[in-house]
């Protein structure tokens, strides 16, 4: 009991600095632990499939991350309302959210599960692979999509986890399942050599691990319960409605990835795409960082806005864009030193190397303003105003980046196709920037400067 006392973060009355390193530690730590599993698969695949199995992950991603994107609204848009009515000591109407958010989750995983196996070979004629693409992007589709469930539900553990002060129990349930993972594909794929099927099986059965531990934690350890949900409309409604900017952030990015997909293999060919997933995957690790920041915070904005604390709410934004903003510098520098080192240990090939290395270069500049983006469109879902980080999301990863895509390759060329990135991040910090100073607490009447002088 008392060590549960000592380890139990308050949101509403810690130090602001302890409540974000108690939180942005695990956060990173999580988000890295998350990528470095999608980095080993990608490096066995490379390694033991080809570049031909990588560009089958690439072209397969925008579909998977579609139906991902849907567990999210769900996921996100519930812990957030959770979190808001915990905040106001409202703990019966938390603690329904928090049910009604596990069983949506389970019908969306099933539904996904059912679509992606049976339109699987469809698909992969619609996304334009053909001969050994398309038959590895079925076998890794039909595969990852068995484990759905796990993976929507874990995700939506973890954030009530977070949500009920137990960060570092997470990040330590996460990094055992990433340790399984890298087990797992060194066997499936390297020993056995099971090639595609054996990549999304380690992904998939690593998922197992962290969800049971998962379930045992908030059923055993929290203060959330199961119980039968009670389903009102208006609420459901709130919950898709708070959630959907982040649908919208993974349809954009889902869209865009289509879009890139298309664009590459027309101009550049089946390598380009290749050397595409090659400088994604890299990306991933910043990406991480940014979004192990940005949702450091998440949690105690939430509560603190339901508690009307708003000069909390304004110090935790604060804390997560600085550290946002200096981590981007130091990515930047990391990549534009390393980038072709770090392409090297994925792939084999020296061409589709110094192609990813190249585009890596025109990635790097984008890490600078990546998290301060990242971390306002988290923040706006958050207190609840899903319209401005859903304007921000759709800047970043859809709107601002199909013009860049139209008009940067009329002027640059091919390398226009990479410096769209870079014109997206600098169109949406632009927004954000208006977003903050007219909605600094989004659309809350709490909104006025004189409350946070």
């Amino acid at each position: 009991m008392n060590k549960s006392k000592k380890t139990h973060v308050d949101l509403g009355n810690d130090k602001i600095v302890k409540i974000f390193l108690n939180y942005a530690i695990p956060s990173i730590l999580a988000m890295l632990a998350e990528s470095t599993a999608g980095l080993v698969d990608s490096i066995f695949i490379g390694r033991y499939v080809g570049a031909e199995g990588l560009s089958a992950i690439t072209l397969i991603m925008p579909i998977l991350m579609l139906l991902a994107g849907i567990g999210t609204m769900v996921g996100i848009g519930g812990t957030t309302l959770a979190g808001i009515h915990k905040g106001k000591k409202e703990l019966e109407k938390s603690n329904n959210y928090f049910n009604v958010t596990i069983v949506l989750l389970s019908i969306a995983a099933v539904t996904g599960t059912v679509l992606l196996i049976g339109l699987s070979g469809k698909l992969s004629s619609l996304l334009g692979a053909k001969g050994k693409v398309a038959e590895f992007m079925i076998d890794y589709t039909k595969t990852i999509s068995l484990f759905f469930l796990p993976f929507l539900l874990t995700f939506a553990f973890t954030f009530f986890l977070k949500l009920d002060g137990k960060p570092v129990e997470v990040v330590v349930i996460i990094l055992s399942g990433t340790m399984i993972n890298i087990l797992l594909d060194y066997l499936f794929v390297g020993v056995l050599g099971w090639s595609m099927k054996g990549a999304a099986l380690a992904t998939g059965v690593s998922q197992l691990i962290p969800w049971v531990l998962m379930l045992y934690m908030i059923k055993y350890k929290s203060s959330w319960k199961f119980s039968l949900p009670i389903f009102r409309r208006k609420e459901i409604w709130a919950m898709l409605f708070n959630g959907s900017s982040e649908l919208l952030s993974m349809a954009a990015a889902s869209i865009a990835g289509f879009i890139y997909n298309v664009i590459i293999i027309k101009k550049i060919g089946i390598q380009g795409v290749a050397a595409y997933s090659v400088a994604l995957q890299i990306t991933t690790i910043s990406t991480a960082v940014f979004y192990g920041f940005a949702e450091a915070i998440q949690s105690a904005v939430s509560f603190n806005i339901g508690a009307q604390k708003l000069h909390r709410v304004k110090k935790l934004r604060n804390m997560s864009i600085y550290a946002n903003l200096a981590s981007g510098f130091i990515l930047c520098l990391v990549s534009l030193i390393f980038g072709e080192g770090m392409a090297s240990i994925f792939i084999k090939e020296q061409g589709t190397i110094n192609m990813a290395a190249n585009i890596l270069y025109f990635y790097s500049f984008a890490f600078i303003l990546s998290g301060v983006n990242i971390t306002l469109a988290t923040y706006y879902t958050a207190v609840n105003s899903p319209v401005l980080s859903g304007m921000l999301a759709l800047s970043r990863s859809l709107i601002a980046l199909i013009i860049g895509l139209i008009i940067l390759p009329l002027i640059f060329g091919d390398q226009g196709i990479w410096m769209a990135v870079i014109f997206a991040e600098v169109a949406t910090i632009i927004v954000g920037i208006v977003c903050m100073r007219r909605y600094p607490f989004g659309s809350l009447k709490e909104n006025e400067k004189k409350e946070i002088a």
